[in-house]
């Protein structure tokens, strides 16, 4: 209850809870609010997620079936002709829990629990339509890769663009401060040598030493460098081909740091590489915060010197045109009369 205590609109409030049996997606526990009925499982709940959920107004009609995952699953009809089954429940709660939801159904939404939801919803809508804008190019992004992506994103925040490696390579994904690589799809996570699972890794822009892509006669990798991740020149698809795949240091599916990526690909994101190349400059140039009284160098050899040196400062980029400026009004002053 704590843990789906934070989703709840105002005025919403829990009037049941049952233990469940759903496979696809995995939840072990149902819930049903004032509002809605949710599905949901201890992975999900820690990132503050549910596996399943319909609100009390797109609810058409509810019922206990017998299904091939058991005797008890509760089976709950949306106005636009969809079914979702919430899974088996235990033989004591099925019951109640019907009842709960048929309620739920009969009532639908309050006011206030009704402007919460639309105010939800419309935002949800602006977010969706800025997701569908972002730039992308290359092999097709699944759903599960965008999911993946979006997860890993701050409130509020949308991805700057993606690109989607050769098939079962995985996609890369850029924010503001930071870039993705994911490898989770079937074909992907099995390339990757994690099937059923997948590898997501993110690279904070202030950590990347480099961005590279190396190539063959036919296929070429893009590699994010790292202190601990230096490149090994040219990623051979065959070598180590007999190894386990985890084991093969030069499996480009594999590794965490690499993307697949054909020459035609990695020319089409080029300008788009550039700019991360850029971003990831800016963020490692160092910066300088200086005032009036704080911008002076030793001085040693007057007037003269002491401005030479800050223009030595400027050309160097450790200092701006405004700084300078103040800087050396700063000078000035100190020796004026």
């Amino acid at each position: 209850m704590p843990a789906l205590q934070h989703r709840l609109y105002p005025g919403e409030h829990f009037t049941a809870v049952s233990r469940t049996n759903l496979l696809r997606p995995m939840a072990d526990g149902l819930v049903v609010t004032s509002a809605r009925v949710m599905a949901f499982g201890a992975a999900q709940l820690q990132a503050g997620k549910v596996a399943l959920e319909i609100v009390a107004d797109q609810i058409a009609r509810v019922d206990l079936q017998k299904r091939f995952s058991g005797r008890n699953c509760l089976i709950v009809g949306t106005r636009d002709g969809a079914e979702i089954n919430f899974g088996d429940l235990p033989a004591p709660d099925a019951p109640m829990v019907l009842a709960h939801v048929q309620r739920l159904a009969a009532f639908g939404l309050s006011p206030e629990v009704g402007r919460a939801v639309s105010a939800r919803a419309d935002t949800a809508g602006r977010e969706d339509s800025a997701w569908r804008q972002v730039r992308a190019v290359g092999g097709r992004i699944s759903e599960k890769t965008w999911g993946a992506i979006r997860d890993r994103a701050m409130p509020g925040e949308v991805a700057w663009f993606a690109v989607g490696g050769e098939s079962g390579g995985g996609a890369l994904a850029a924010f503001g401060d930071r870039c993705l690589i994911v490898k989770v799809r079937a074909m992907t996570s099995m390339m990757a040598g994690s099937l059923g699972g997948g590898r997501i890794t993110t690279f904070p822009y202030g950590e990347i030493t480099g961005i590279e892509y190396n190539a063959g006669m036919l296929n070429g990798v893009l590699e994010i460098l790292t202190p601990s991740y230096q490149g090994s020149g040219n990623k051979d698809y065959w070598r180590g081909s007999l190894k386990p795949t985890n084991s093969n240091s030069n499996n480009p599916w594999t590794l965490s740091n690499t993307l697949p990526m054909s020459k035609p690909l990695y020319q089409q994101a080029l300008p788009m590489l550039n700019e991360m190349r850029g971003r990831i400059a800016e963020v490692k140039r160092p910066t300088v915060v200086m005032n009036a009284q704080q911008a002076t160098v030793p001085v040693g050899g007057g007037l003269a010197d002491e401005i030479g040196k800050l223009a030595a400062l400027r050309v160097q980029g450790l200092l701006t045109d405004d700084e300078f400026e103040a800087a050396k009004r700063a000078a000035i002053a100190r020796v004026a009369p």
